[in-house]
C-alpha cells in the first residue's frame, strides 16, 4: 500500500491512498493426510485488491471444470472453494487458483498427493 502526501495552506497534510488495486491472494494447501475416498476442499481467498474479481482454477496447467466429484463455488466476492468429493489417484496433481481484475492478477498453487494413489 502506498500513500501520497500533499500539503495545502488550508487543510494541512492530507493522505490519499494510491495503490495499483491488483488482487493479492492467500496461499492454500491440501492436507498431507489424504487417503483414497476422502473429501478435500481448499479456499482461494482475496486478501487485497479492487473487485470485481474473476476466479479460475487449474489442474496441471489446464482449466478445471465442474465434473464428476469436483465442484468449484464462488462463495462471495472475495472467495472461491474447490471441493473434491472423493479423492483418488486421478486427483493427484498441481492445483492453481488464479484471480484477476481490471488491474492485474495473482495466482497460487498447491500439490495434492493421495496416499496410496
Amino acid at each position: 500500500m502506498k500513500f501520497l502526501f500533499t500539503t495545502t495552506a488550508l487543510f494541512g497534510i492530507c493522505c490519499v491512498l494510491a495503490g495499483p488495486g491488483e488482487p493479492k491472494i492467500k496461499s492454500f494447501h491440501f492436507s498431507n493426510e489424504l487417503e483414497m475416498g476422502m473429501r478435500e476442499s481448499v479456499r482461494c481467498n482475496v486478501l487485497n485488491g479492487d473487485p470485481p474479481f474473476e476466479f479460475s482454477w487449474y489442474k496441471d496447467g489446464l482449466p478445471l471444470k465442474d465434473a464428476r466429484g469436483i465442484s468449484v463455488r464462488k462463495t462471495d466476492e472475495y472467495d472461491s472453494i474447490l471441493v473434491i468429493s472423493k479423492v483418488d489417484a486421478d486427483s493427484n496433481g498441481n492445483y492453481t487458483c488464479k484471480v484477476s481484475n481490471s488491474r492485474g492478477f495473482d495466482e497460487k498453487s498447491a500439490i495434492l498427493s493421495v496416499k496410496g494413489g
